[in-house]
């Protein structure tokens, strides 16, 4: 996963958000740190990263995005 986004606070990897009930697999991804679940509701403007000091921020590239949850998901 090139290009992951460093926290803008403390520098650590980013991990990609997901929000919404989670699937099996996505609560393995969680529980491996591959992914951070964030629950069912999601605010007007959502973060979609966050690091092991749980920081979060929000981040332009959706693509970027997409390819690391799909890697977390193992959905290549």
């Amino acid at each position: 996963m090139a290009n992951v986004p460093v926290c803008p606070v403390c520098g650590e990897r980013g991990v990609p958000i997901l929000y919404g009930l989670p699937t099996p697999v996505a609560r393995e991804a969680a529980a491996a740190g591959r992914v951070r679940l964030f629950g069912c509701v999601i605010p007007p403007e959502p973060d979609n990263w966050t690091c092991a000091q749980n920081h979060t921020w929000q981040a332009d590239d959706d693509q970027v995005l997409s390819a690391a949850i799909d890697a977390a998901l193992h959905r290549e």
